[in-house]
């Protein structure tokens, strides 16, 4: 496996608007190591295609606290949202990202 660099960034409130909406933005906090990695023909079985279709699969060495803390990661120029920690172990953790397609 190959793994790439793999950027995790928080949102960091910077102050208000005049309507009280939260102004942030995003203040990197992480740099590791981390890959996309394929559904297999069980788990495509098993889940919804919008699932499979919108969800990608994330095997990663960030620590655990440090996945929970970012709302975006930034894997080969592609950004992901709405981290979801699947699998910890002691070494890797197996997240689920959402890619929005534009």
């Amino acid at each position: 496996m190959r793994f790439k660099p793999l950027r995790l960034y928080a949102a960091n409130k910077t102050g208000e608007d005049v309507l009280g909406n939260p102004i942030t933005e995003s203040v990197l906090i992480g740099l590791y190591e981390g890959m996309v990695t394929s559904w297999t023909t069980q788990e495509i079985a098993l889940l919804d295609r919008e699932v499979t279709r919108m969800q990608r699969k994330l095997l990663t060495d960030a620590p655990i606290d440090i996945i929970r803390q970012a709302d975006t990661i930034e894997l080969e120029g592609e950004s992901y949202h709405d981290i979801e920690v699947k699998t910890d172990t002691v070494r890797w953790r197996l997240c689920h990202i959402k890619d929005y397609f534009q």
